[in-house]
């Protein structure tokens, strides 16, 4: 195995991993007021797809060719590098002289070295976050116990937080939770037991790793359509289960100015989303739960027809790459 054709099927990965992300780009902006339409859980599942799908059909095309570039005679495949001398070789045998060009060494080098940068980005952040809630929680009193423990902490500077995957607890400053009224704690509650009803809290950490590889600036975009799908959805669970979405409403208005300190999934809205947040939890909006099932089966067939795709046609999709890098 030649250890410079790694860098080839790297830029098939980047290429469609990119262009994944661009024609999730395009799809979710033809079908932006349909999906809003159908409720925050379908506008949540689009977003997680966008960002899984591009890098894991990058992945598949990737081993296709390279497995098929180990074993030409498959499925009736050839070994075209010995006559086609005339361009560079998605091989791993004969696929070495990728490292000795410079704008393909340099792409996948940079590339990676972005990705290591950002994981490390994400860890460190993970880490500060850890220490943080460790220091929150040995100042804040147990009000609630249960699978999900509520934590009271001594604090002049609202907020209402849920973290932690294996053992999830909620969080609330003091001078939140003393100035609401029983009804606006349970609606605040509420909202975060759909979190962790959800799993979105290991769900989150799952998805900005997959944001690592998608097109930096459309991932994070995508990122944060999820995010915004996930806070309206736990909104409408909080409501359905306290009865009445005005409270909702009320506390969200109320709690707009409200800072983020710790990394976790929160109650407080940001500024630029309370307005949706209100909007959907008085119209109750829709769930979106259906269309939500529906995109998991039609990405499930994705996901199989690219694999058989890329397996059964191999050869010509081989071929067709190789022909495409020679031009640059």
């Amino acid at each position: 195995m030649a250890l410079g054709s790694i860098i080839g099927f790297g830029l098939v990965f980047v290429l469609v991993a990119w262009s994944g992300s661009a024609l999730a780009r395009l799809a979710m902006a033809l079908f932006s007021e349909h999906l809003k339409g159908q409720g925050a859980a379908g506008e949540k599942r689009a977003a997680a797809l966008a960002l899984v799908l591009p890098p894991l059909l990058g992945i598949v095309v990737a081993v296709s060719l390279a497995v098929y570039s180990a074993f030409p005679g498959w499925l009736g495949g050839v070994d075209h590098c010995d006559t086609h001398g005339h361009h560079l070789h998605l091989c791993l045998v004969h696929g070495g002289e990728w490292a000795s060009r410079s704008w393909a060494l340099a792409l996948v080098a940079g590339l990676s070295a972005l990705a290591l940068v950002r994981s490390a980005q994400l860890i460190e952040a993970a880490l500060r976050g850890r220490r943080r809630l460790r220091t929150i929680e040995r100042s804040s009193m147990r009000i609630e116990n249960g699978e999900c423990p509520v934590f009271r902490a001594p604090s002049n500077r609202p907020f209402c937080f849920v973290a932690g995957i294996r053992s999830p607890r909620i969080f609330v400053a003091s001078s939140l939770w003393d100035k609401s009224s029983e009804e606006e704690r349970a609606a605040m509650l509420g909202h975060e037991y759909g979190h962790i009803e959800n799993g979105d809290i290991w769900r989150s950490t799952v998805l900005s790793f997959f944001a690592l590889f998608g097109a930096p600036i459309l991932a994070l975009h995508f990122k944060r359509l999820w995010s915004d799908a996930t806070e309206r959805l736990c909104d409408r669970m909080s409501a359905d289960q306290t009865g009445d979405s005005t409270v909702i409403a009320s506390a969200l208005v109320n709690m707009v100015r409200a800072p983020r300190l710790i990394g976790g999934l929160s109650f407080i809205p940001t500024p630029g989303a309370v307005e949706s947040r209100v909007v959907a939890v008085l119209t109750q909006e829709r769930t979106g739960h259906s269309l939500a099932r529906k995109l998991l089966h039609v990405s499930v067939a994705l996901v199989a027809a690219v694999t058989v795709t890329s397996t059964v046609l191999a050869d010509p999709l081989h071929h067709a790459l190789e022909s495409l890098f020679g031009l640059i």
